[in-house]
């Protein structure tokens, strides 16, 4: 991935997110986005800044997200889906979600 696109995947996120994504495991401390610089995010990089954003999607937004190996699919309705397959499970889902979050402003 470039930095353009990562920084882009990451005002995508920051845009539904708000200013803080709420962590909630004991002994971790919620991430205040608010603060962040774009290219210090690390939703491409880390589990504990990703799930929250899946679980967004999912709860909040009411898609479903499936993560099957190394694939992630997200259901936007009956004719749009979001599936992609990458080297791990991160980049799956990171893919899948940034190209949902894309999809999903202009609805």
């Amino acid at each position: 991935m470039q930095q353009e696109e990562i920084n882009k995947g990451s005002r995508l996120i920051e845009n539904i997110m708000g200013s803080t994504i709420k962590i909630a495991q004991e002994n971790v401390k919620d991430i205040p986005l608010a603060f962040l610089s774009v290219e210090d995010m690390k939703f491409h990089q880390s589990w504990k800044w990703m799930m929250p954003v899946v679980i967004k999607i999912e709860e909040d937004l009411g898609y479903p997200v499936m993560i099957r190996g190394k694939s992630c699919t997200i259901s936007a309705d009956d004719d749009t889906v979001f599936e992609y397959e990458r080297d791990t499970k991160l980049e799956a889902i990171w893919q899948a979600v940034v190209n949902f979050l894309e999809w999903h402003e202009q609805q």
